[in-house]
């Protein structure tokens, strides 16, 4: 019994001092709480339109294979936005699955990173869930995880574009 007792003791001792890295926080948590503006993952399309009208451009109803759901792309360029568009069935409801924000966009993310902000202002903003194996040195920053947070492309420094979601499967 004493043996088994100790054994234990040293899973405990040995789990407490793993490197933090290990104890990382769930990288999809960013997704659940991040936004560009008004928009998160999940956004009803009718508060899609409300906010922006309808969009400039929408593509057919097609069938991603890798979630199985039905995606359309709603295309807002004069407001800098590129919406993915999902649900469960084809013609269904649709949410916001993705959102891709380039030069005309003024929105926002939930923490205050726009299009034209500097990698200094990402990092300090994001550094606390940065992907350090996803993200590309002056060119891109991962904060979550490809799978599931937010991308900053980068271009002389700045925040060129900004894309909310997964961007793998």
């Amino acid at each position: 019994m004493k043996s088994l007792t100790t054994f234990f003791s040293f899973i405990v001792l040995a789990l407490t001092f793993l490197p933090a890295s290990l104890h990382a926080k769930d990288p999809f948590d960013l997704l659940k709480t991040e936004s560009l503006g008004a928009f998160k993952d999940g956004t009803p399309a009718a508060a899609v339109t409300k906010a922006l009208g309808d969009p400039a451009k929408k593509s057919a109803d097609q069938k991603e294979e890798a979630t199985g759901d039905w995606v359309q792309t709603w295309s807002y360029p004069a407001q800098g936005l590129k919406l993915t568009m999902a649900s469960a069935k084809k013609g269904g409801a649709k949410t916001i699955s993705t959102i891709t924000a380039t030069g005309a966009c003024k929105l926002a993310t939930a923490r205050g990173i726009k299009i034209g902000s500097s990698l200094a202002e990402v990092s300090k903003a994001y550094g606390d869930v940065e992907s350090k194996e996803d993200s590309q040195k002056g060119k891109s920053f991962v904060a979550g995880s490809i799978y599931g947070g937010v991308i900053f492309t980068l271009k002389d420094g700045k925040v060129s574009e900004i894309f909310l979601g997964a961007a793998a499967e």
